[in-house]
């Protein structure tokens, strides 16, 4: 089995061990925080397109709803119950005429 030790990988004469030891973990803090710093600005890049996308969907939420605020719905609904008089006064009237015809059959 093949193990290598730090001292077998360090060259005579320059850094020992343990200083690449640290330049490698100061190295790789480095690059952590570099990726936390690319990771938090694509998060927020993207938080921002959701706020314009909410934005706009409120945007025309409103323009969808301008109606209903100055009053539509009430004339239609007023609207509605008139409707539903008439046809009611309707029924009513075409009710007696075949009470007619029903009470002018019986007397034949």
């Amino acid at each position: 089995m093949l193990f290598l030790a730090a001292d077998d990988i360090v060259a005579p004469g320059g850094p020992s061990a343990p200083v690449w030891a640290f330049l490698t973990a100061i190295s790789l803090g480095i690059i952590a925080l570099i990726q936390q710093q690319l990771s938090a600005k694509k998060a927020a890049n993207e938080a921002k397109v959701l706020a314009s996308k909410a934005a706009e969907n409120a945007d025309k939420a409103q323009a969808n709803t301008t109606s209903i605020s100055n009053g539509f719905a009430g004339r239609m609904d007023s609207k509605l119950d008139s409707i539903i008089a008439e046809q009611n006064s309707q029924g009513n009237a075409l009710r007696k005429h075949l009470e007619w015809h029903l009470s002018e059959g019986n007397q034949k």
